[in-house]
């Protein structure tokens, strides 16, 4: 019985982050244990698997955490370029065009709204919750980008997005290691690779016909994207991770 408990408990500390479980997985689950016998119970009450799960969801994406130097800067450098790219290339109340977006030439303004809003949160310790918005404003930008090649916007252009992209990406990722620098790497460069494909196969019109070129394109296009969110899928899955020491030396 007392495996089993140990068991259920143990999944329930899943939704907790990893860093949190390492240090207080063995202490959590053994008070937990200890309340159920001393109130009689053989195992977690569903108000105690909800009190759990809520918690867990904060310690991932709510309780506070700074942002690495890295995370940071690159988040800096991301708002700059939307400050610069919005208020210079895209700002243009006059123009009544497919894509525009507002007083904008291009719907862009939503990335570096999603950006603006991450690189506040972070400056109020909110890193986990800044690392997601600046990772979910990646496939934003990148879908964008695609759309503008489908039905000729105004952009944003090929650099434009990947430069969006990759900024973004750097803060989003936590950066430990030199692999994890190189899977943002490679994945920058695969987007780069799909958003040129893409603007390959505007030029033909999107014309599907059974042209060998316009299938290897096709192809090439879809690997890319998958290449990439394969090569970031380790940092997204451990953005929830603290970055305790980090933050400490920072």
């Amino acid at each position: 019985m007392n495996d089993t408990r140990d068991s259920q408990y143990r999944k329930l500390v899943r939704w907790y982050p990893p860093a949190w479980r390492e240090r207080n997985e063995e202490a959590i689950v053994a008070v937990l244990m200890d309340e159920d016998d001393a109130e009689g119970r053989v195992g977690p009450t569903l108000s105690s698997r909800l009190a759990l799960i809520a918690a867990g969801l904060y310690e991932r994406f709510i309780a506070p955490e700074r942002l690495s130097r890295v995370g940071l800067g690159a988040l800096v450098l991301s708002v700059v370029f939307s400050v610069w790219y919005l208020g210079v290339i895209t700002w243009a109340p006059s123009i009544t065009y497919s894509g525009t977006f507002g007083p904008f030439s291009n719907p862009s303004v939503i990335v570096g709204g999603m950006l603006v809003v991450a690189l506040i949160l972070a400056l109020f310790s909110r890193g986990r919750t800044a690392r997601f918005i600046a990772l979910l404003s990646v496939p934003a930008i990148i879908l964008i980008g695609i759309l503008s090649s489908v039905h000729s916007w105004l952009g944003p252009s090929v650099p434009a997005v990947v430069i969006f992209a990759g900024l973004s990406l750097a803060a989003s990722s936590p950066l430990r290691s030199a692999s994890d620098a190189g899977r943002v790497a490679g994945a920058f460069v695969l987007v780069l690779v799909g958003l040129f494909l893409t603007d390959l196969l505007r030029a033909h019109h999107f014309d599907f016909g059974l042209s060998p070129i316009l299938v290897v394109q096709g192809v090439g296009v879809v690997a890319s994207f998958i290449g990439a969110l394969a090569l970031l899928w380790p940092s997204a899955r451990n953005l929830r991770r603290a970055s305790k020491p980090a933050a400490s030396r920072g």
